[in-house]
């Protein structure tokens, strides 16, 4: 697999594909295993939305009217308001997400059962979610997304392009300030672990630093094929803590990566690990580690190498939702109840008043969502430099 050619080929099929729109809007929507929100018709009302005098993403006159109608409301008043409001909406609520469905459709099940409101489910990865959402806002769709809940550098992409409504909710009080933005919020956290099979790893092998990880494990370690924001938070870091030069930090990922095999998607990587093909791999999802661990798994990641990098995983209400109230219901039920859920599921709530979650004895390093999109391109190309020292790439 060449990962350069790959990746303008994905450039070049979203371009296509929106030309295409332009000139012919299609009249239906690609199926999802979950279940797909109806298929959307032309419209006006889902165009896609001018700024504010701000400079910041219009607010639509429904989710005024909601807004203005839960105002001053807290508890079970507002929850009540909500489901009313919804319920005089349809009943029904379009989500596309990014979240596995064995974990998004326990989420969606709790919810109808708490308010009463249907779930239309449309999952899918981060960036196909990105490209559907940008699809529908150039072909003026309506019907489309009411809430979006995908991985936070997609979200902030979603920001800025002005298609997420402005946030007004006293459910982020409880949300890591970290994760509280203007107009999405953090709904769990991915934490970023290495981990070893105990097979091969002894405790006294195992890896004590990162400078342990890229450098003890020749031929021995498996890296992710899309991490660069996980890696582009750790050369930053490498360069203010560590005293290093960018060029220093990025050789020594290279390094570590000669006569490594990166994989493709992180829950292959964990299996491969707990089924022998590596020894260590560097970038797991800490979720996916204790789903596994679970079920007797070989791993290990505690104690685990700190800094622990975090990034969001966000939900936020469509600036062309046709059902507002519906999103802002199901968005706080996600922020509030769904915290204790998500541990349920193995995920980090980004509560910090879940009954869990991310060890408060943990040194943490947040991904600048920011700063990953304006240095996007930067970090991605950096990191596919990394990824050819491999020379293999195993794919899902």
């Amino acid at each position: 697999m060449v990962v350069n050619a790959s990746r303008r080929l994905g450039a070049l099929v979203m371009v296509l594909v929106l030309v295409g729109l332009a000139c012919s809007p299609p009249t239906s929507l690609p199926s999802s295993s979950a279940g797909t929100p109806a298929a959307p018709s032309a419209g006006g009302s889902g165009a896609v939305p001018s700024a504010g005098a701000s400079g910041g993403p219009a607010i639509s006159d429904k989710l005024s009217a909601v807004y203005a109608a839960v105002e001053g409301l807290t508890g079970d008043a507002r929850r009540t308001k909500l489901i009313e409001l919804a319920k005089a909406e349809g009943g029904e609520v379009n989500v596309y997400t990014s979240t596995a469905l064995e974990e998004s459709q326990p989420l969606t099940d709790a919810f109808t059962k708490a308010t009463d409101i249907d779930v239309n489910l449309y999952r899918a990865s981060a960036g196909t979610v990105l490209q559907r959402v940008t699809q529908e806002a150039q072909a003026s769709f309506q019907g489309g997304a009411d809430a979006i809940a995908i991985n936070g550098p997609e979200m902030t992409i979603l920001d800025s392009q002005k298609l997420l409504a402005p946030l007004k909710t006293p459910a982020t009080a409880s949300i890591l300030k970290e994760g509280v933005f203007d107009n999405w919020s953090a709904m769990y956290l991915n934490v970023f672990v290495a981990a070893w099979n105990k097979d091969k790893v002894s405790p006294d092998q195992a890896p004590k630093s990162y400078e342990d990880l890229f450098t003890k494990f020749k031929g021995r370690l498996g890296m992710e094929l899309g991490d660069w924001d996980w890696f582009s938070t750790l050369v930053k870091y490498f360069v203010a803590k560590k005293g290093m030069t960018q060029e220093q930090a990025v050789d020594m990922f290279k390094n570590a990566a000669k006569g490594a095999r990166v994989v493709d998607g992180h829950s292959l990587m964990t299996e491969l690990l707990a089924s022998g093909e590596f020894d260590v791999t560097a970038s797991n999802y800490q979720h996916r580690v204790l789903q596994l661990l679970k079920d007797k798994a070989p791993i290990a990641w505690e104690p685990p190498i700190q800094p622990v990098v975090v990034r969001p995983n966000g939900i936020g209400i469509s600036a062309t939702a046709a059902r507002p109230a519906s999103a802002l219901l199901y968005l706080e039920y996600v922020l509030e109840e769904g915290q204790d859920l998500f541990l349920d599921l193995s995920r980090t709530p980004a509560s910090t008043e879940a009954l869990g979650g991310l060890n408060a004895s943990y040194e943490v390093l947040f991904t600048d969502v920011q700063a990953l999109l304006n240095e996007r391109d930067k970090w991605e190309g950096l990191y596919e430099e990394v990824v050819k020292e491999s020379g293999k790439v195993i794919e899902q």
